[in-house]
């Protein structure tokens, strides 16, 4: 019975599973609501008003996440792991700790289309093609530098450019003079 769903479309369900389950729990909040209001149980009320919003905002993380992630099937792995992130592949690859980037790009590499380059003050800067395998871990990634703006980073992976696109560049920081 595995075979009965195409890979390929498996694994479109699989990228829209999280925003589904999101507004199936905000529809049964909504209906625990409505039922509790109907028969007059503060119980049933008081669970819908708390569920409605945990739904809601479940569904729009994973509905965010879903638009930016791809089909993958790219040119190597990304992995992301404590602050860090890495990329295999057979041809190079490298790591950039998130505390040490400066700047987020996404440009079009002639060898591998577009690409997410990572600059650091620590490392070399690191490229990363926009299908390879495990890039939608960035998304989880790159939300936590400061001032990033989240749109930005969902309209630049959906549609990337011609030319060099900066998405977030790093706070400046205070330098004593001595």
């Amino acid at each position: 019975m595995s075979g009965f769903i195409r890979p390929e479309m498996r694994g479109r369900l699989a990228r829209w599973a999280e925003p589904a389950f999101g507004i199936a729990a905000a529809l049964y909040a909504a209906r625990l609501l409505w039922r509790g209001y109907v028969l007059q149980d503060w119980i049933l009320e008081t669970l819908g008003i708390l569920l409605l919003p945990v739904g809601l905002g479940v569904f729009w993380a994973g509905f965010r996440r879903a638009l930016f992630s791809g089909a993958g099937g790219g040119r190597g792995v990304v992995e992301v792991d404590e602050r860090q992130i890495t990329y295999l592949s057979a041809s190079g690859g490298g790591s950039v700790e998130m505390a040490d980037m400066t700047r987020l790009e996404i440009r079009r590499s002639i060898k591998w289309g577009p690409v997410w380059v990572l600059k650091s003050r620590a490392a070399p800067t690191l490229f990363i093609p926009v299908e390879a395998a495990g890039s939608e871990k960035l998304f989880d990634a790159l939300t936590a530098l400061p001032g990033m703006d989240m749109s930005a980073l969902i309209a630049a992976r959906r549609s990337p450019p011609e030319t060099r696109n900066v998405i977030w560049r790093a706070p400046e920081r205070f330098r004593a003079l001595t």
